[in-house]
Parts: structure tokens; C-alpha cells; sequence
């Protein structure tokens, strides 16, 4: 049977070889020269699926997956890139997770993990422009653009038309990337703080728009909450979000889809506004309480393993 071939992604002097494609694939060995530009990400209701633009193949039909150089926007794609290749075990060269996790690296870990997450599609920029139509077909109107990056220079947007979409993709760093995401109709938001594999704090957010989903706090539309009164599974997809990413603080933005019923996640953060935002002093006790619990019993095992965590998904397993 013939071997799965292999893939090398930004190595565009070393394809020029022919020889040694020639060379290999006489000998029963096939490798395809990709750059990361030719990368897209389809996250769903049937789970992950990563291909290369050119031919349509998903990574997971290729034997090998090798990074050969790290241009840029490269390292953004690495996260979600390894830990989709060590879902369908795939063997992986050079393909190590760097710096801080994104959003487009933690929905794809959460997706991997069986959690669901709102229809996610991330395309490379030179293909984003004239993709309106088919996003708009996937995603429904209104959908959501956002920067795969996230963290302060993050953008959010709702897209309800081509001349939105357009102008959103001209007034933003478009080197930076767009994930292209659909909009959960909302019966419930919920801002959770998971700290030491546990809800320890709730707040509800009242407000049914669209708004409410893209908003950074929204601490004044907001309610306090009895973490024990919240819904099971709610609790349980929070603390599942948490330690899929191995954050043993985090805060997670949960909605519960309108019609389904289904607990969505839609952000998980490892740095949550303990400090600042509204209803300080709650968060700050329940912070108090984690503190106490993790120092006054240093030996304490833990259960949820997150104490040492391991955000890229390469560590060895037993």
C-alpha cells in the first residue's frame, strides 16, 4: 500500500526541486509544497476540519505535516495547526505551538475536545475579500468577524452586508487574520469565573442582542448569580473549557443556544478582570477562597490537571 504523503508548508525554494519530488516519488513518495497562505480552518457542528487550499486535501489524509519556515502569520496558525495534527494523529515536524494561545488555537482545542462552538471559518487573507457569499451561505446574516489574535488590539464586529463586510476588512490590520464566525441566537450569556476547577462566580447577562455577544464585560447589563443555581451542564461545559486549555483560572463566556438548548462556548480567557470591571469584590473573594484552597494544601492533588498545563497538546502521553 502506498505511503500517505507528506506535506511541507513554506518551503517554496526547496519545491522548485524538481529532482527531488522526481526522486521521491519513484520511490513511492509523494510531498506537496504548501505555503501557510494556502491554510484554511472550518470549525462546526461535525468538528474540525483543516485543508490546503490548493487541491481541497485535509490534513489529516497527509502521513507527515512539516513547517520549514516561519514567515510571517505563521506562528499564529501554529496552536491550532498542532493540536488539530495530534487529534488525527499525524505526525508532526517542526510544528510546535508558539507564544500566547489565540482565539482561532482555543476554539479549534475546544472543538478537538467535544465542546460546541459556534460555526468558525478562517481563511487566508488573499482569499478573505471575495468570500463573502459563501460565508454568508455557511454562516447565516448577521455573522461575526473577529481577529484571530484577540487580546487588546482584538476587533469585533457584526456583519450584515457585503458593503459592511467590505469596509470592516479595509479599516483593520488584515495581516493580523479574521476568523468569520456565526452568531449564536442567545436563551442566556453567562460571564464564569473557573478557578482551581470550579465555578466560582456568575454573572448573567440580560441583554438578548447581538450586542451582549460582543461585548468586552457588559458589567452593567449584568446579574449576579449563585454559581450552585446555575444549570449542570453549564457548569460542566465552563470547567471542561477550562481544563481543555489547562487554565486553572479562566474566565468563560457561555451562551445557550435559542433553539437548541445546547451551552456554547464563546471565549475562554487565562486572564480574567479579577481586579477591575464591575462587581469587584465578589470576584476578589472568590479569588481569596481559590488562594486559600491551592496554598493551604500545596500536596493536594490535582484531579483536573491544571496545575501543570500544557496549552500546545504536544506533550508526550503515556
Amino acid at each position: 500500500m502506498a505511503s500517505k504523503p507528506a506535506l511541507v508548508l513554506n518551503a517554496e525554494g526547496l519545491g522548485e526541486h524538481i529532482d527531488l519530488a522526481s526522486e521521491l516519488l519513484a520511490a513511492g513518495v509523494e510531498v506537496v509544497f504548501r505555503s501557510i497562505e494556502e491554510i484554511a480552518i472550518y470549525i462546526g457542528p461535525g468538528g474540525v476540519r483543516i485543508r490546503e487550499t490548493v487541491n481541497g486535501r485535509d490534513l489529516a489524509d497527509f502521513g507527515l505535516v512539516q513547517v520549514f519556515a516561519y514567515h510571517r502569520s505563521t506562528a499564529t496558525l501554529l496552536n491550532a495547526l498542532a493540536d488539530y495534527l495530534a487529534a488525527k494523529g499525524v505526525r508532526a515536524v517542526n510544528v510546535a505551538g508558539i507564544g500566547a494561545p489565540t482565539r482561532l488555537f482555543k476554539y479549534v482545542r475546544l472543538a478537538n475536545r467535544g465542546l460546541s462552538i459556534p460555526s468558525t471559518v478562517y481563511l487566508p487573507p488573499r482569499l478573505l475579500p471575495g468570500a463573502y457569499h459563501d460565508l454568508a451561505m455557511q454562516l447565516d446574516l448577521p455573522f461575526v468577524l473577529k481577529t484571530v489574535t484577540g487580546g487588546r488590539r482584538g476587533r469585533t464586529s457584526l456583519v450584515g452586508s457585503e458593503l459592511a463586510f467590505t469596509e470592516e476588512l479595509r479599516d483593520t490590520d488584515n495581516a493580523r487574520g479574521f476568523l468569520a464566525q456565526e452568531l449564536v441566537p442567545p436563551d442566556g450569556s453567562y460571564f464564569l469565573l473557573v478557578l482551581g476547577g470550579h465555578v466560582s462566580f456568575a454573572l448573567q447577562h440580560r441583554s438578548m442582542g447581538g450586542g451582549d455577544l460582543l461585548a468586552k464585560s457588559g458589567w452593567e447589563d449584568a446579574t449576579l448569580v449563585d454559581p450552585q443555581s446555575l444549570d449542570p451542564e453549564a457548569q460542566e461545559t465552563a470547567v471542561q473549557a477550562a481544563t481543555s486549555l489547562g487554565y486553572d483560572i479562566a474566565s468563560v463566556h457561555l451562551v445557550r443556544h435559542w433553539t437548541t438548548g445546547q451551552w456554547c462556548v464563546l471565549d475562554v480567557s487565562p486572564n480574567p478582570p479579577i481586579g477591575c470591571g464591575g462587581y469587584t469584590a465578589d470576584k476578589v473573594s472568590a479569588y481569596s477562597a481559590y488562594l486559600k484552597r491551592r496554598l493551604t494544601n500545596p500536596d493536594q492533588a490535582d484531579t483536573n490537571g491544571l496545575l501543570d498545563p500544557d496549552v500546545t497538546g504536544l506533550r508526550a502521553r503515556p
